[in-house]
């Protein structure tokens, strides 16, 4: 008789009731959330501009060419690894990828926001929907800003305004220099200690239809406080759930509601 559960077994049964709450749409009474789920988060469209990130993922894979900077897992340490090695560890998951893409598309965003660009491809799915964009991405590491810029040479449809130092000294700035805030990405799982001093200065710049995007919610103890923090924030109003990463709306319109999806 087996006493101790299986390894994963906790996080299984909780994989799956994600799976089963909310699937394709069932038990939303809300429009606005129905179509963000069936027609943004669990459509499986696969876009031409797809191909051609996941091209340039490819190119950076197979490049062997070394370079030294601090890892920002451990404080104080400094690392030397490929190229292909780094943008392996660092850099944006295809799924998540898309997922950008489809937002940015679907609602329409012509001036995005990124605090940590993941090597440059996350950039260029955020901004290769339409010709028209204005994007700034700011970098807190110097040779992660340098395999974006091979990444955006190789394939951005827009030009890309790619600022590199720490995001508290960058923000103030970026801020305003955009004309209004359409879409935020935060990839920000490196700067815990920094994440809310950044959500609330990017909270003074939002408008109605204005999308926030969180990486890694649940990747450790401070994130799923950060997360819940966020959530519960009264300029919050919709925000859903999608374990791996979140997305906050602030259309006063909706009523507030936190959803928990399975992506």
């Amino acid at each position: 008789m087996q006493i101790i559960p299986k390894a994963n077994t906790l996080r299984k049964g909780v994989l799956l009731y994600r799976g089963i709450r909310y699937r394709k749409g069932f038990g939303v009474h809300s429009p606005f959330v129905f179509n963000l789920i069936t027609k943004v988060i669990e459509e499986r469209c696969q876009y031409y501009s797809f191909y051609d990130i996941e091209l340039v993922r490819k190119r950076l894979l197979f490049r062997q060419d070394e370079v030294t900077y601090p890892d920002r897992r451990q404080k104080g340490k400094i690392r030397r690894r490929a190229i292909g090695r780094i943008v392996e560890r660092e850099a944006i998951r295809p799924k998540h990828g898309a997922l950008l893409f489809r937002l940015a598309n679907y609602f329409k965003s012509k001036h995005i926001l990124q605090l940590g660009p993941s090597m440059g491809l996350s950039t260029l799915y955020l901004t290769s929907y339409a010709s028209d964009l204005k994007c700034i991405a700011l970098e807190n590491v110097p040779e992660f800003a340098s395999i974006a810029r091979i990444a955006f040479a190789e394939a951005a449809h827009n030009p890309v305004d790619l600022r590199v130092g720490r995001y508290k000294d960058l923000l103030p700035d970026a801020l305003e220099d955009m004309v209004r805030l359409d879409l935020v990405f935060f990839n920000t799982l490196y700067e815990q200690q920094n994440n809310y001093w950044l959500f609330e200065a990017c909270l003074k710049h939002v408008h109605g239809d204005t999308i926030f995007v969180f990486e890694g919610i649940k990747n450790s103890r401070k994130m799923r406080e950060f997360w819940q923090e966020v959530c519960r924030h009264p300029e919050v109003t919709v925000t859903v759930d999608l374990y791996s990463m979140g997305i906050v709306f602030f259309n006063k319109k909706l009523h507030k509601r936190d959803y928990i999806v399975y992506f």
